[in-house]
């Protein structure tokens, strides 16, 4: 039997802990990263996943009313929120319960410009993609790029279709129309949001921000109140 057969783990680990007061602090993080990595990085993996899974489980208690992504906006204001407008005020608008969710994701950006896209550019287009294809998504806020990008593959609800002819009246010359490329016919996409108010009542600034409803939206009764909330109708 060799001496190491003989050590118990007590021994072990009191070598362990001389070694590591011999030395210096930088040598200290690289000896156990260099020998401990995998454990430690199994135990993040482990935390993640069961972090995931508890976030899972907790918001699935909770029924989603509304999934808006607004694309390309810049955060200009710590005194108002699009929290503040979106899920505070656009709730109590249409008077919506706490356990029921208002998803307003403002962290993403696209560009269609082949020579500026990167590998993060695609990632994002992916995942939106993603989202439209499984029917997560209600409404995108966003440039007219975005707009025009997803609206020539009919990916958006015709306005004509869900707002009254009074409604419509009052908007008419905010609407933004979009030719789709299978038909040839022009479908109002979207509507026009003054920019310098969408920023002063969300803190998000967007070159010339649009609002669509996805053709395959679940929730179109729900976009149809946040039109009417954000338009005064």
């Amino acid at each position: 039997m060799t001496p190491y057969e003989d050590k118990t783990i007590k021994d072990s680990l009191r070598e362990e802990r001389k070694k590591l007061k011999d030395m210096n602090g930088k040598d200290k993080l690289w000896y156990i990263w260099e020998y401990y990595k995998i454990p430690i990085i199994s135990v993040f993996v482990s935390l993640f996943i069961i972090i995931s899974i508890a976030s899972a489980i907790y918001n699935n208690r909770f029924e989603t009313a509304l999934n808006c992504v607004i694309l390309n906006s810049q955060f200009t204001s710590e005194s108002t929120s699009p929290d503040d407008y979106f899920d505070k005020g656009f709730r109590q608008y249409i008077n919506l319960p706490e356990d029921t969710k208002i998803e307003v994701n403002h962290s993403m950006s696209l560009s269609f410009d082949e020579s500026a896209m990167s590998d993060f550019t695609y990632a994002e287009l992916a995942k939106l993609s993603a989202m439209i294809t499984s029917k997560e998504l209600d409404v995108i806020i966003g440039r007219k790029d975005s707009i025009d990008h997803f609206g020539k593959m009919d990916g958006f609800t015709d306005l004509k279709e869900i707002l009254s002819p009074e409604e419509y009246e009052k908007v008419k010359d905010k609407i933004y129309f979009v030719t789709s490329d299978e038909t040839g016919q022009k479908v109002a996409a979207g509507i026009i949001i003054d920019e310098a108010d969408f920023e002063k009542k969300t803190g998000l600034l967007i070159d010339g921000p649009i609002l669509s409803v996805m053709i395959n939206s679940t929730h179109k009764d729900t976009a149809l109140g946040l039109i009417r909330y954000m338009f005064g109708l």
